[in-house]
This record gives C-alpha cells, structure tokens and sequence, in this order.
C-alpha cells in the first residue's frame, strides 16, 4: 500500500502549531516578557533607512581599525574621518534556530502515516513547544548583544568584534568612540590592585578606594569643578574581590572607629559587616554611587577537537577596568529594520519596534523549518567628553 502524501505543506505544520495566531502576533506575545532591557543610559534611536551610524565625525569621530581578510578577500568599508558627515558601517548580526529535527521528523513521519487524524492537540502543544524555545531564544539573544556593546562600550570606550564574542563570524574589528587619551588611566607595577590574574597577590602600593576617590576628585577639576552627576561602575568580579582587599577593609574598619589604629584590627572590624553595608561604606569614602554590573553573555563557539558546538561565557563588563559614568543619558541605538524583500510578508515578523526581524524558512528536500533572526543595531556613546575608564588590576 502505498504512504498516503503529507497532508500540509511545512508552513502549514507551522501554522497549526501557531494555534490560531499568524506570525507576527505570535512574535508580539513577547513585548511583555522582554519589556526590560540592561543599556542602562543608552535610549533606543528611530531606525533608519541605511546601514550608516550617525554618530558623525563633528562629536565622535568614531572610526574602525581595518579588518583583518585573507589577501584574496576584500576589505569591510571604513569611515572616513576626514569627510564630516560620513559614516562607518553597523555590523549586522544573523542566528537562527533549526526546529528540533528528530521531533520534527518523528511529527511529519505520523502525519504522512495517518493524515489530518495525527493534527492531535498533543502535537499541536509540542510545535508550539518548539516554536517558542526557538523564537524565545533569537530574542534572548537580540537583547543580550545589545547588553554586551554597551557594556563593552562603557568598560572599555571600544566595542570590538574579534573571536572571543564573535568566534563564527567577522573577526579583527574594533570601533573606538575617540574617548580622549587623558580620559584612561592604567595602574601598573605594585600600584595594581592585584599583580596577577587570579587576585591573590595584591599590589603592595595598591589602595583601591584612595585610587577611586582620588581619580574622581581629578575628574571634577577636569571637568572645571563639574556638578555633573557620576557613578562608578565596576564588573561583579571585579567587586567581589576588592570587598576582599586588605586596604580596603582597613579603610573602611578605620571609618568605623576612629580609635582603631592596628591594621589587623581595622580588618577585623571591617569584616564583621555585611556586603550591603560595606557597600554603602565603600560609596562614603569615595564620593559617588557604585553600579555594580553582574552581566555575562555566552557565545557559541566550535570545538575543533570533538567537533561540536560549545557555549563560551565571557564577561560583558571588562573585569580589569572600572568606568566613571555620567548618569542620564550618556548614547543611543541606532540601526537599521533589515530588509526583507523577497520573502513571503507572512512568512515575517518585526520586534522591538522593528529593529529584529524573525523569519520563517522551511526546507522541504531536508523536511527542516528555520526560525531566523537578523539585526543590524549598534550602541553609540554621545557623552564620550564625560566618560572616563581606568584599568586597575592584572
């Protein structure tokens, strides 16, 4: 007897498990869950219609080192810093999710057995089921970008493309926002708070809090005795150990009491104190509100060895550096709607006021259904004369 033909088509699989919604208001069932995002500071820009950044040569002057291309390769398309007005490109990032294959296959195969009779509400749950963990994911992943660049940005006045966020696509990519030279500061020798990279040997002319508060009392003056509003912010890591620094727990059981004159004791006392209260301790002496950036990304890497895919997590804040931070508004994201001439419209979905598209393919000779998403949206500073960054440790 021969197998009966698949009843619908791929799109149609999807549709089904849409449950009644078309694409796009499937994909607006997200707007409440992904109300929040971390670019603290930076305010989302209208889209524009071409893939430039505006933040122009007259303010930044944001320019991009040459990307590194085999010889036979051609090079990406720079700014030119000279023409005012002329812009640098915003990186477009693509990822999609392949609809879990064996399940899919296992789907189709009862489909192309038994017909409509195998369109149960138990298959049903399950294409949903796997419609959401894809969709989900591509948004999770939109927002998480855009967390990295601008903490990147804020930790570093650079956002780089290079292999450790990036390892499957462009590499050797860094756009830099011209933050002055003066604005960076970086600790060398035993002045380092720590002199190796796992933070067991502290410097022995470090002094993280009379660094922090002196380096900002600079600030001010630089600034012509500025009232400007400012933060610190600084990476999980980064803090967690300096909580643990011996000068600062001296410092700070010395402010407790005055008649403490004994390091170890000054320590001791220190030490009795919760993290919340050690904050609020550390934000006294030094003068200015402390952010601390608990922020992490993973990136999908490929293991050359066992040739599979692996997740790598890198920390999104810098954890060698502290940033001053005006607070308010310090830039925008600017971007793109990517285009999507040539697809089906309904086949489309926009989130996030346009600015990620989702798309449906479906590969009937692979029996495979892709959730796909691209953007093309970059975090450009615009306080970048009020913005200072100090590398602190090994």
């Amino acid at each position: 007897m021969a197998a009966k033909a698949l009843p619908l088509d791929l799109h149609r699989i999807i549709e089904f498990g849409l449950t009644g919604s078309n694409w796009q208001e499937f994909v607006d069932h997200y707007n409440e869950k992904y109300d929040v995002l971390n670019i603290g500071g930076f305010e989302f820009a209208p889209t524009k219609i071409d893939y430039t950044f505006s933040q122009l040569i007259a303010s930044t002057g944001a320019t991009t080192l040459p990307a590194y291309v085999d010889p036979e390769s051609p090079g990406y398309e720079k700014a030119l810093k000279s023409l005012a007005g002329v812009t640098g490109n915003i990186p477009t990032q693509k990822a999609f999710y392949s609809l879990n294959r064996v399940v899919m296959l296992e789907k189709m195969q009862m489909i192309n057995k038994f017909g409509s009779a195998a369109l149960t509400p138990e298959m049903q749950n399950i294409i949903l089921g796997l419609l959401d963990e894809s969709t989900e994911g591509l948004i999770k992943g939109y927002f998480n970008s855009l967390t990295h660049q601008r903490m990147r940005i804020v930790s570093t006045g650079h956002f780089v493309i290079d292999i450790e966020n990036n390892p499957r696509g462009l590499r050797g990519i860094d756009i830099d926002f011209n933050i002055l030279s003066s604005h960076y500061d970086t600790l060398t020798g035993t002045s380092r708070w720590w002199t190796n990279a796992d933070h067991t040997t502290e410097g022995a002319a470090s002094d993280p809090l009379k660094y922090i508060k002196d380096r900002y009392q600079k600030i001010i003056k630089k600034q012509f005795h500025s009232t400007m509003p400012m933060h610190l912010e600084i990476s999980d890591s980064l803090w967690n150990d300096m909580l643990e620094h011996s000068k600062v727990l001296e410092r700070i059981g010395k402010r407790l009491n005055v008649l403490i004159t004994n390091s170890s004791d000054a320590i001791a006392a220190a030490q009795n104190l919760d993290d919340e209260e050690l904050k609020r301790q550390i934000e006294r002496i030094i003068g200015l509100p402390v952010v601390v950036q608990d922020s992490v990304a993973w990136v999908d890497a490929v293991d050359t060895t066992n040739r599979t895919l692996v997740q790598n997590e890198i920390d999104n804040f810098d954890p060698k550096n502290i940033a001053f931070v005006p607070d308010g508004k310090i830039g925008e994201i600017q971007g793109v709607t990517p285009l999507t001439l040539g697809y089906e419209p309904d086949k489309i979905a926009t989130f996030n006021g346009g600015r990620l598209v989702l798309s449906q393919r479906a590969n009937p000779e692979t029996h495979s259904i892709y959730i796909e998403s691209e953007a093309a949206q970059l975090c450009v500073p615009s306080a970048i004369n009020h913005m200072y960054i100090s590398t602190v440790t090994a």
